[in-house]
């Protein structure tokens, strides 16, 4: 059975879309979870119009389809549970525009996130979810699971960041929804259905994502609590202190900070750099101020 599929998907999308050897099928089989299973084919698709040829065949014949990113989850989302076919989406991998006017990004599903997120960053652009594996994770996959991160608490979740899509559903239809603008507020929330369904709603082919201003200096502080209540507690007490809040104020400086660093440079020579170097220290000499007051406060033993 195998066999003829990946000779119809041959004819249907080209011999270099459709692999049945056995090293690719083991390697489509699972994620980094211990789920495995074989599909009876791979797709790697490049284009939206491939994945909706693929997913209108598989419709008609009733073959199952299983998305795959990269490959690099625990959730055992990739893993093809009813084998049939395993469409990869890692040749889909380019940024199609970076919009510095309008603080977007247009990305297909196999782009991989720290990619993108070093491709924003030299445009002065910042894109915020950090999930632990994005060296090696899809935008893709990210859509998929809803990934997060530790910067998750501060600035939230990839559907906070997911303005537009383009997706094609089981049947092969190919769905836009939402836009390049940040304010959109018309009409069913299709997107937040989307973002972390795990492909079981449609496949992502392009995603447009919202982008903020690059943040002029960045800290970050460990520490250790004997008990969960006062790890709780601290959390409460930095909200409370406002200490979160002072990345946004220092955005709010950004208007004024060329006009502060020309009156830097009068008194000192190329002070520009200098200049902010002294207010990243200063950020983290203030953190590890603040990290030692609640060391005091909280983590005190009994």
């Amino acid at each position: 059975m195998s066999t003829s599929i990946a000779s119809e998907l041959r004819k249907l999308l080209g011999d270099d879309a459709v692999t049945d050897d056995e090293a690719t099928l083991v390697a489509h089989s699972g994620d980094k979870w211990f789920a495995a299973e074989e599909p009876e084919v791979v797709v790697f698709a490049r284009s939206a119009s491939d994945i909706s040829k693929l997913l209108k065949f598989a419709s008609q014949k009733k073959i199952p389809v299983t998305a795959r990113g990269a490959g690099f989850g625990y959730v055992g989302g990739c893993v093809p549970v009813r084998k049939g076919i395993a469409l990869s989406l890692m040749r889909m991998n380019r940024i199609k525009e970076i919009h510095f006017a309008d603080a977007i990004a247009i990305v297909e599903p196999g782009v991989i996130t720290a990619d993108l997120k070093a491709a924003v960053r030299a445009q002065k652009l910042f894109y915020p979810p950090d999930p632990a594996s994005m060296k090696d994770c899809s935008i893709g996959g990210n859509i998929a699971t809803n990934a997060g991160g530790p910067r998750c608490l501060k600035y939230g979740v990839t559907r906070n960041y997911v303005i537009g899509l383009e997706v094609v559903l089981a049947d092969g239809e190919v769905l836009r929804t939402g836009g390049r603008v940040h304010k959109n507020k018309t009409g069913f929330n299709l997107i937040g259905l989307f973002v972390g369904s795990e492909g079981m709603l449609g496949v992502v082919t392009e995603i447009t994502l919202r982008l903020l201003p690059l943040p002029p200096a960045r800290a970050t502080l460990s520490a250790a609590f004997a008990t969960m209540s006062q790890a709780a507690a601290a959390v409460q007490e930095i909200f409370s202190q406002g200490f979160l809040s002072l990345s946004i104020l220092m955005d709010r400086r950004r208007a004024c900070a060329a006009k502060r660093l020309r009156f830097a440079s009068y008194w000192r020579g190329k002070s520009q750099t200098r200049w902010k170097w002294r207010k990243a220290k200063l950020i983290v000499k203030n953190c590890g101020r603040f990290a030692a007051s609640l060391a005091t406060r909280f983590a005190q033993p009994g």
